[in-house]
């Protein structure tokens, strides 16, 4: 049992680590970043699904994800399907 809790406690706190800097990177105002960091706070797993589920996509996210699917795009037309140059 003790194996089991030294792996999930550090994957616990990554993802909560990585659920709070999202939170403040995301401009929710005062009370809206105190609440959510409130919630991932008392109950880290369950706050950190609401916040990922609930959470909407930044301007930047959406056009850095279009323009590395542009790039792939772009980049499966200039090479051969099955990559051997025959």
């Amino acid at each position: 049992m003790t194996l089991f809790w030294l792996v999930v406690i550090p994957i616990v706190c990554v993802v909560v680590a990585l659920t709070l800097y999202d939170i403040f990177r995301h401009h929710l105002g005062g009370w809206g970043t105190a609440g959510w960091c409130l919630l991932v706070v008392i109950l880290p797993m369950i706050g950190s699904i609401i916040w990922w589920a609930a959470r909407k996509p930044m301007p930047g996210d959406v056009d850095a994800a279009y323009v590395a699917e542009a790039e792939i795009r772009a980049q499966n037309q200039r090479s051969p399907v099955d990559r051997t140059g025959l």
